[in-house]
């Protein structure tokens, strides 16, 4: 935790009217954002950002009307960001000791991200993922696609994944996370491949399994609080 917030990014949302101009910089402890060659800004599919009452409110106000984004951080240059169409975006508060006034947590996500639950989007070829940890993309990939495997084949799978080139890093602040190319169909494949070469195998007697995976996601947010505070 001790400098946990020199790995934290910058986003700034600035805006003018003919009044007054809106300007807006708060600290974000996480972001996952992916770069379109054809596009005049990155897709961020992850922000998440803390400040007081105003900054939370301008920065959930200007989500809905898809507005873009300055972001930096830790190895990242500054880039222009949008969440595009019909984010998720969540609100809280947190009480830091000795403030006298809550800070504001706001979460928002792409519709893309969204989508990788349990069943969502069944048909689709791409699956946004915040870790790259072996366990963490077969455990996250077997709960959106219902996809009967194995803790045991994590890393069976990892490597199909990279010599069938299906993985590709995107840009992160706090995680380390990719984009898994694929469908349903495809990854079922895989294993029945695996399974009748003998690659991977089903132990016998084997009911249920435990799964080990990381848990990234809640250290740095502590020292976002310090921060804004």
């Amino acid at each position: 935790m001790r400098n946990a917030h020199l790995r934290m990014g910058t986003l700034q949302f600035t805006k003018t009217t003919r009044d007054t101009t809106i300007d807006v910089r708060l600290r974000m402890d996480r972001m996952i954002a992916e770069h379109e060659e054809a596009s005049r800004s990155a897709q961020c599919h992850l922000l998440s950002v803390v400040g007081n009452d105003q900054e939370i409110a301008a920065i959930a106000a200007a989500l809905s009307e898809e507005a873009r984004f300055y972001v930096s951080g830790p190895g990242i240059d500054r880039r222009m960001v949008t969440v595009g169409e019909s984010p998720a975006v969540y609100r809280s508060s947190i009480s830091v000791p000795g403030r006298r006034r809550p800070l504001r947590h706001l979460v928002a996500m792409s519709d893309e991200l969204t989508k990788t639950c349990a069943g969502g989007n069944q048909s689709a070829r791409r699956t946004v993922l915040c870790d790259d940890d072996p366990a963490f993309v077969l455990y996250r990939l077997g709960v959106r696609f219902g996809l009967p495997v194995l803790a045991e084949w994590s890393h069976w799978v990892a490597g199909e994944l990279s010599r069938r080139g299906a993985i590709q890093p995107l840009v992160g602040i706090g995680c380390k996370p990719i984009l898994v190319m694929g469908t349903k169909k495809r990854f079922l494949g895989w294993i029945g491949h695996g399974l009748k070469r003998g690659l991977i195998q089903i132990p016998e007697g084997r009911e249920s399994g435990s799964w080990l995976v990381p848990d990234s996601f809640g250290v740095e947010v502590e020292a976002a609080r310090e921060e804004a505070a």
